[in-house]
């Protein structure tokens, strides 16, 4: 079961503990807190704040986000169409980009990462993380719905619930105007896994690092690897030259990871230039280029969920953050 808000309160978010994540009907959860220290606009005219208060009397949904995280790609396609549909009956969407590596605190990447994406609402860069203390949150995605008198009416955590969602989304619109003349619902695929056995994420820092079988890692130095002989369920062991920092694994001569997973599809978070190279037993090996904005790649993609062994073999110099699974 997922943790509750987190404990970080303030003279204006207590009464966000009245919200339940995902509970099936509106609930009453005080006055919206403050979208604050954002350190810059994207998607406004000329980069200009907004506030909520100037958005009274609008339905308002806050996005927290951040771009390399792929459950946050997997629902930004349904966030989009929200606010693309209905916008004229009076939603205005508000992506908070609240960044979990270093590399996406770069104001850059994150505009470029939202083009890519197709993102037209408007994007707060929250790199100090008050928002995102401010509404006591703890995920990516995560999704706070406001009325159109500024209250805090629902609280999503995490990918899946689009159709919840949206019929709440509904419903206020019809709060705010009677009379309001909404679309159809979108019809965006929900492409959120849902097998309790796939492969948990997996850090690669020296600080967060689970599942790792192995030599034992060195902190923040380079070190040779020998790859353990057997490799359990959902774990990874290292080989060749690697250096385990408090952030990111750097890869060094002779670079490879090797992954025991159950799962569709693989995602690995690089960063720097260069290749990886990914091969599964049986089946041809392919090359993955990595250069541009740090971002997550996929080096598996498989028609069905299986359990399989991946090696990767990495160009000295690349960084690689984080494992995913779909």
């Amino acid at each position: 079961m997922r943790e509750p808000l987190s404990s970080l309160t303030n003279e204006t978010n207590t009464e966000l503990s009245r919200c339940t994540d995902d509970a099936p009907q509106l609930q009453e959860c005080g006055k919206a807190p403050a979208i604050a220290d954002i350190t810059e606009w994207l998607n406004t005219p000329d980069g200009k704040p907004v506030s909520l208060a100037s958005l009274r009397g609008k339905v308002v949904l806050i996005d927290f986000w951040t771009y390399s995280c792929i459950n946050c790609q997997r629902s930004i396609p349904h966030v989009e169409a929200w606010s693309k549909d209905y916008a004229a009956a009076g939603l205005q969407v508000i992506g908070v980009h609240t960044p979990e590596f270093v590399f996406e605190r770069d104001p850059a990447n994150v505009a470029s990462a939202t083009r890519s994406m197709g993102i037209t609402y408007p994007v707060a860069l929250d790199n100090g993380y008050a928002t995102f203390d401010n509404y006591r949150n703890q995920y990516w995605p995560a999704e706070y719905l406001i009325d159109a008198q500024g209250n805090v009416r629902h609280i999503s955590f995490g990918e899946g619930d689009y159709g919840l969602d949206e019929q709440l989304i509904r419903e206020l619109l019809r709060q705010a105007n009677p009379s309001v003349q909404l679309p159809s619902p979108t019809d965006v695929a929900n492409t959120t896994p849902t097998s309790p056995s796939l492969t948990p994420e997996t850090y690669l820092n020296y600080n967060l690092v689970s599942r790792y079988t192995g030599t034992p890692l060195a902190h923040d130095a380079s070190a040779r690897y020998r790859l353990p002989a057997d490799i359990p369920a959902d774990h990874i062991g290292l080989g060749g030259t690697w250096t385990a920092g408090d952030s990111y694994f750097t890869a060094g001569p002779g670079a490879t990871l090797v992954l025991h997973f159950n799962a569709k599809d693989v995602y690995l978070v690089l960063a720097g230039h260069g290749t990886v190279t990914a091969s599964v037993t049986g089946q041809p090996a392919t090359v993955i280029q990595v250069a541009g904005t740090p971002n997550e790649h996929a080096v598996l993609t498989s028609s069905r969920q299986h359990t399989g062994q991946l090696t990767l073999k990495l160009s000295p110099g690349l960084q690689a953050y984080d494992l995913t699974f779909g």
